[in-house]
């Protein structure tokens, strides 16, 4: 089986993808959205593959990342903005 992108990594892939033509508000939320939709797409090609383990890990990646967007999604951006910022 091929390494897998960790899912936050996904995310701040997306953040600086969007960043280069939106502000921070919008790159965050566009990027969730994104995310969100890569997940439902990995979750259906392991249950094709009847991989119940992978499943349940990208479940609790995204469970994580759900947390401390919903806990406090100003931290989250800061430090996606911090790290867009280093590297541009």
């Amino acid at each position: 089986m091929e390494d897998r992108e960790a899912l936050i990594q996904r995310f701040k892939r997306y953040y600086e993808d969007n960043r280069i033509t939106a502000d921070i508000d919008n790159s965050f939320n566009d990027a969730y959205e994104a995310l969100t939709f890569s997940v439902i797409d990995e979750i259906g090609n392991c249950a094709k593959r009847e991989d119940l383990h992978s499943i349940q890990s990208v479940v609790r990646e995204f469970d994580e990342i759900r947390s401390s967007v919903h806990g406090s999604n100003d931290s989250v951006k800061e430090r996606f903005e911090e790290e867009y910022k280093s590297r541009h």
